[in-house]
């Protein structure tokens, strides 16, 4: 084998970088001649990545002495964006960056570099995730409305949609014993020497069972609600043992606490939305059975996996669930404004007072008006978008079904006073006697049978004979006077203007979910997979941005 000589290796090294950098600059050149309609071509020359870089630059400490980072920021921010762009995973966007040549030079490494793995991939996101949570989502919006600023005039639509967990759904034994396990993993990390106290007095067999325990679906329903019982008992038994070690010898500190203690709110729910204690003569062994179905608790934990995750029913009977977060988004015609996730247990109009406020915080935006559905028709959702935006918010939707039909005289039809003390009947009797409802946000008033006596609409008021000496009671929301006045816009011909409108979120969240990557959670617990949904989207934005920039120059170039 022939030897190179030292100076000829040296003029190589030399010489070589510098040529590979020309080689791949001109290969750049002449692949990008043909590309020219690629979507991360037309991103390269609309979007202005300089504040994202100037975001996420603390992840990298560059001051200091020491070789600078293989795959600085403004790499790793690309590669994030095309990860979401395309729907990737981390190994696939890792694929993508070291062999796709316009991935490869829209994130910005030569030919011959061989790009980050998908581990230094993970890193940025998770610390783009924590540190600059929604800086990618609201820097591109800010820039969309540079180019469209009529968009941040338009009424805005609301709706949500399920992100399914990341996650296996568990039968309830399973569930206690995986939470049980967690519980004790977690007090092992502060403190082994507590946890192994907790388990030299546990009856592990009755907690999770022993090695040669028949499978859940073998079982009779008999035996399944023995083994409930054993496996409850025994988790109550943990609950009790690990919280006495939280004391005892010395209490553990707050911070080495509250992982602890998390694990057993989560135990302590799961006990008390899906089974009924009943004391015996034993306070440590309380007979156990399962909660009916419609008797559980509405926030029901799926899976200690990832426990944020709870149960999002789709339809009056329950039939049609997906076990996640309840995703809701703002949109306009073309742009997704605002988006957040709860668990997915939440009721769709709950989060429309954050939606808004945080529209106001981040992009100084307050549409005029927010189109729903029947969901949040309700005085007291149209009370809180009210407050939320300081009234300058109208929120345009369906009145819900409010009372069952009887054939009697609703709430509606008795006349409140305008210092809402005194209530008119129909008949012109008043009554000041009201109370405090027990069941609602409201008043009952109380008119009593001496001045129902001979009147003439009882039949239409009252279900009781005539001549009972039996009250009256009419309930009165206190948000009477937000459904008035949503009653008369809903009357007018703007309304149903308003609700032609409605479609469009529709048409986002199909996009979101088909397209970009919504509908599956890749990562666990609420914090991340509201990132993601953000960054479902960006690229749903950034996509449509470039779209509507594609028409808009063909416009004017049209003559």
């Amino acid at each position: 084998m022939p030897i190179i000589p030292d100076f000829a290796l040296a003029v190589f090294k030399v010489y070589l970088t510098p040529l590979l950098v020309w080689l791949s600059d001109q290969t750049y050149l002449l692949l990008l001649q043909h590309a020219r309609d690629h979507l991360l071509f037309k991103l390269n020359d609309h979007l202005n990545f300089t504040p994202l870089e100037t975001a996420c630059a603390p992840y990298h400490h560059t001051t200091g002495p020491g070789a600078p980072p293989t795959h600085p920021v403004p790499r790793l921010v690309r590669a994030l964006l095309v990860k979401y762009l395309y729907n990737w995973s981390l190994r696939d966007l890792e694929w993508h960056i070291r062999f796709n040549l316009v991935v490869k030079w829209f994130v910005g490494y030569p030919i011959f570099a061989e790009g980050p793995d998908h581990s230094t991939l993970e890193r940025f996101e998770v610390w783009v995730c924590f540190k600059q949570h929604r800086t990618i989502f609201d820097e591109t919006l800010r820039q969309i409305d540079a180019d469209f600023p009529d968009e941040r005039q338009h009424a805005q639509v609301g709706d949500t949609y399920a992100l399914r967990a990341n996650a296996a759904k568990e039968s309830l034994v399973t569930l206690l014993r995986h939470t049980c396990k967690r519980l004790l993993a977690t007090l092992r990390k502060t403190d082994a020497t507590r946890e192994a106290a907790v388990r030299a007095d546990l009856d592990s067999v009755a907690l999770f069972g022993a090695k040669d325990e028949r499978r859940e679906f073998h079982l009779t329903p008999a035996e399944r609600a023995a083994r409930l019982q054993t496996t409850v008992r025994a988790a109550l038994d943990c609950a009790r043992r690990v919280r006495a070690q939280l004391e005892t010898p010395t209490p553990l500190p707050s911070e080495q606490r509250t992982p602890i203690l998390e694990w057993l709110s989560y135990l302590d729910k799961i006990i008390a939305d899906e089974v009924v204690l009943v004391p015996t003569d034993n306070p440590a062994a309380p007979h156990v059975t399962e909660r009916p179905a419609d008797a559980k608790g509405a926030y029901r934990l799926g899976s200690a996996t990832d426990p944020e995750a709870t149960y999002r029913v789709h339809d009056d009977d329950g039939d049609k669930t997906d076990f996640g977060y309840n995703v809701q988004v703002a949109v306009t015609e073309n742009f997704v404004r605002e988006i957040q996730v709860e668990t997915g247990a939440q009721p769709d109009a709950v989060a429309l007072p954050e939606v808004l406020r945080a529209e106001a915080e981040h992009h100084d935006l307050v549409p005029a008006k927010f189109i729903y559905d029947t969901a949040a028709g309700s005085g007291k959702t149209r009370a809180l978008v009210a407050a939320a935006t300081n009234g300058q918010t109208q929120l345009v939707a369906p009145l819900p079904p409010t009372h069952t039909p009887t054939g009697k005289f609703t709430p509606d039809r008795f006349q409140l006073s305008e210092d809402g003390t005194t209530l008119m009947c129909p008949n012109e009797q008043t009554t000041t006697i009201a109370y405090r409802s027990g069941s609602g946000d409201g008043r009952l008033f109380r008119f009593l049978g001496l001045q129902c006596r001979d009147c003439p609409v009882w039949e239409l008021c009252r279900t009781h004979k005539p001549g009972s000496k039996r009250m009256r009671q009419v309930f009165i929301s206190d948000y009477r006077r937000e459904v008035e006045a949503a009653r008369r816009y809903n009357a007018t011909e703007q309304f149903q203007l308003d609700l032609k409108q409605r479609p469009r979120v529709e048409r986002i969240i199909a996009a979101l979910v088909r397209y970009n990557g919504a509908r599956n959670a890749r990562r666990r617990g609420k914090f991340k997979c509201d990132f993601q949904a953000k960054m479902n989207a960006v690229a749903y934005n950034l996509k449509k941005w470039i779209k509507l920039l594609n028409i808009k120059t063909a416009q004017a170039a049209s003559p």
